[in-house]
């Protein structure tokens, strides 16, 4: 389906939406180390959801600890699952509603730089905060909207 990103990268993820109630939205999150999705119902559901998976892969490494209430003496391991480079496993997915590519290539001041693909467009846009690539998917599933109805 997609073609315009690395598909080598050992942290590429699908981001499949699924479902849009007012700004929020829910889906699945597609990528090489299992077979099955991980499931999110809101948008911080879905950046919380991959930033763990990027804390379980350790890769992008962060370049600033989390601080939080709790101690958090659990060090994270990799995946015990084997990384399969077949480019279908990720990118041959799609959502109801959108699908987008993620590549995350840095995580420095407390977030995320990076490319997304919006698959369905073939278009590729850069991002320089998780909070950036919210507002092109955003942007994205508004376009949608106005396209269908």
């Amino acid at each position: 389906m997609v073609s315009p990103v690395n598909l080598h990268s050992p942290n590429l993820i699908c981001i499949c939406i699924n479902d849009k109630k007012g700004k929020d939205y829910s889906g699945l999150i597609w990528h090489q180390y299992q077979n099955k999705p991980v499931a999110f119902t809101t948008a911080i559901g879905m950046i919380m959801e991959m930033d763990w998976l990027y804390d379980r892969w350790q890769f992008p490494q962060s370049s600033t600890r989390i601080r939080a209430f709790e101690s958090a003496e659990n060090t994270i391991e990799h995946e015990e699952a084997m990384l399969s480079m077949d480019e279908k496993r990720v990118t041959n997915r799609a959502g109801n509603i959108g699908t987008f590519i993620v590549r995350v290539k840095y995580r420095q001041n407390a977030t995320w730089q990076g490319e997304v693909v919006w698959a369905e467009k073939q278009e590729r846009k850069y991002f320089r905060s998780a909070l950036e690539l919210l507002k092109l998917i955003d942007g994205a599933l508004e376009m949608t909207a106005g396209e269908d109805g």
